[in-house]
């Protein structure tokens, strides 16, 4: 006779686990079709909505240091994704925006996360993916309220 055993629910570590395994499937699944990785497909999404944002601005954005971000612009300044620019009222304050090419990369990005959230939300009902939005969305400020 098997001993039955709770079900592990150390959420922390599942998410850890989850969040590991996704970010590898997902820099796959995005390097074979887009290109980029989530970090450059992240940038790409959210400059898109943000042209011309901030250094800082960005990386908050994404949920980045400004050293990480810093290096990313980099990296996609030299693919020809993005351009440094001046811009708004401090004209001192630098600027990312889009190339072309960004844009266009970002609309193949955006294709590649419809498909992967098809994947990830498959056999998921309305109510568990709530549910799942809802602790994807509280789960970081409980743990802020009690860290202060």
């Amino acid at each position: 006779m098997a001993i039955a055993r709770p079900i592990d629910r150390r959420l922390y570590f599942w998410f850890d686990r989850a969040h590991t395994l996704l970010s590898k499937q997902a820099d796959l699944f995005l390097a074979e079709n887009s290109g980029v990785g989530t970090s450059q497909a992240a940038a790409l999404i959210y400059l898109g909505f943000h042209d011309g944002c901030g250094l800082s601005d960005l990386a908050d954005g994404i949920g980045r240091n400004n050293p990480g971000v810093t290096g990313l612009i980099n990296r996609m300044e030299k693919a020809g994704l993005v351009r440094r620019g001046h811009g708004g009222l401090d004209g001192r304050r630098k600027r990312v925006f889009l190339t072309d090419e960004g844009w266009a990369k970002r609309e193949l990005v955006r294709e590649d996360f419809r498909r992967l959230n098809e994947k990830l939300s498959k056999g998921l009902s309305e109510a568990e993916m709530d549910a799942v939005l809802k602790f994807l969305t509280q789960a970081p400020m409980h743990l802020k309220d009690e860290n202060g």
